[in-house]
């Protein structure tokens, strides 16, 4: 009874957010030991913004995930187009059994930690994902408790090459057990569409050589959990 009572609370609350006509506002978000800050953008209805149950907008964006076969070619064009060599960052992402959506401790290896909620559809090519994040100093202490309340549902461990172009955050990373992906994430202006950002993407993936034919759809974890080896 605790554990569906704990699940509920950490997944549960966010079940809302799905069945809501799309539209785009602005925010800010940061969170120590992350990433460099970059700004977000949330979506909203027609008639008012998308909030959880405490009326605070939750932010999205669009993404693409595609395997690559030349890293090294891959990391050229990036730099090229960012004009720089891009941020070496380390992930350990812990993945746990949620109702709905996704539920990950992302843990950056340096005491520093985001407990990550998203819902993003698994389907090739640009899509919206919504996500929720709070920052944690104590990543091992979270992971031992939500283990306990809700269960590990598997493990994903990477290490992620940043390059920013324009208004993109552009992922090169090398996966433990399946090899190397990059991933686009189009931060939406306030005045873009969804469709728009998704334009964006398609576009910046023909710029880094991407065919449409190396897209792959869901997350790492899932990928890992159906067996993809690494080649």
């Amino acid at each position: 009874m605790w554990r569906s009572r704990i699940s509920a609370l950490l997944c549960g609350q966010f079940g809302g957010f799905s069945r809501l006509p799309l539209g785009v506002v602005s925010c800010s978000q940061t969170a120590a030991g992350a990433p460099p800050r970059r700004e977000c953008f949330a979506v909203k209805s027609s008639t008012g913004s998308l909030r959880n149950t405490e009326n605070r907008v939750m932010p999205s964006n669009v993404e693409i995930k595609a395997k690559v076969s030349d890293p090294a070619r891959f990391a050229e064009k990036a730099a090229q187009l960012s004009q720089s060599e891009g941020t070496i960052i380390r992930q350990h992402d812990t993945f746990f059994n949620c109702s709905q959506g996704r539920l990950k401790l992302r843990d950056f290896m340096n005491g520093s930690g985001q407990l990550i909620f998203y819902e993003r559809p698994d389907t090739d090519g640009p899509k919206l994902s919504r996500y929720s994040i709070s920052p944690t100093n104590d990543p091992s202490s979270l992971r031992a408790v939500l283990s306990d309340a809700l269960e590990v549902k598997g493990e994903v461990r990477k290490e992620r090459r940043l390059f920013l172009i324009g208004q993109t955050r552009v992922h090169l990373d090398a996966v433990e057990g399946l090899g190397n992906y990059m991933e686009l994430e189009v931060v939406m202006r306030p005045e873009q569409t969804v469709e728009e950002g998704q334009q964006v993407a398609e576009d910046l993936m023909e710029k880094l050589g991407v065919s449409k034919e190396s897209l792959v759809t869901g997350a790492y974890m899932d990928l890992l959990l159906k067996g993809h080896k690494e080649i």
